[in-house]
């Protein structure tokens, strides 16, 4: 009776050291939690930007004036016979 009982004591002894240690413990524990709760914040700002981009190329593949409006945005193109002007800043840096 008495082996067992000091086998039990030195079991949960062991377990305790193991649950209150910084390798695989609690502290573990809740580091992994912060690292999964930044993970999904920064899915969730990427399904957004998945949403949008969709949107964009939705709009590209349907309406001409969308294509015309990132052509010229995006890429600096002009129609023909259109004059393009652009102002430099004198202030030197």
């Amino acid at each position: 009776m008495k082996w067992s009982a000091t086998l039990l004591i030195l079991l949960l002894a062991g377990l305790q050291v193991r649950l209150w240690s910084p390798d695989g413990g609690l502290a573990e524990l809740e580091q992994l939690k912060q690292q999964v709760s930044e993970q999904k914040h920064a899915n969730e700002q990427l399904r957004q930007r998945n949403a949008e981009l969709h949107k964009q190329v939705k709009a590209l593949r349907n309406n001409e004036a969308a294509i015309e409006q990132y052509a010229r945005l995006h890429l600096g193109m002009i129609k023909p016979g259109e004059t393009f002007y652009r102002f430099v800043s004198s202030k030197k840096q």
